[in-house]
């Protein structure tokens, strides 16, 4: 008895097709034990803030707190950190976004940002301030870290 077994070659098409297939999921399982393995960042013993304002972009003011530890590594705010933006009379502000704080825009025109969350290493508030030259605003935050205040007064020009 003789079997005739049909013989199918694979071809070079189909080998590179199929590897095409694999190597996204070979990379997949690569990352994830990275991603896996990352630690929570410690509590901040430093912040500092900064802020920059874009003619460019349509006057915006780009706000920031930044949390660090003593080697200057990014690390937690703690939450109930807050920020306080208060425009002079005739100043008007427009909140343009805001990231890893709850921002709201008050009736006053103030703008009040709170972290609610408990893992946040950095915000970020943009706004953009209207109103009369040498008119301003002032930016005040308050924080549970030596030195627990600072103030910023911004005159408009």
């Amino acid at each position: 008895m003789q079997d005739n077994l049909s013989t199918r070659d694979l071809s070079r098409r189909t080998l590179v097709k199929g590897a095409a297939w694999s190597v996204p999921v070979v990379a997949v399982a690569v990352a994830t034990p990275l991603a896996a393995a990352s630690q929570t960042p410690p509590a901040a013993t430093f912040w500092a803030t900064g802020a920059t304002v874009s003619v460019v972009s349509g006057n915006v003011t780009n706000f920031t707190v930044e949390g660090s530890d003593a080697d200057g590594n990014l690390a937690l705010l703690p939450a109930g950190t807050s920020v306080m933006i208060v425009p002079d009379p005739g100043v008007t502000l427009q909140v343009v976004n805001a990231i890893g704080i709850v921002v709201t825009q008050n009736p006053d025109g103030s703008i009040t940002g709170v972290i609610t969350a408990s893992d946040i290493t950095n915000v970020r508030i943009q706004f953009r301030p209207t109103g009369p030259s040498g008119s301003g605003y002032s930016i005040t935050t308050n924080i549970d870290i030596d030195p627990f205040t600072e103030t910023i007064d911004v005159t408009l020009r």
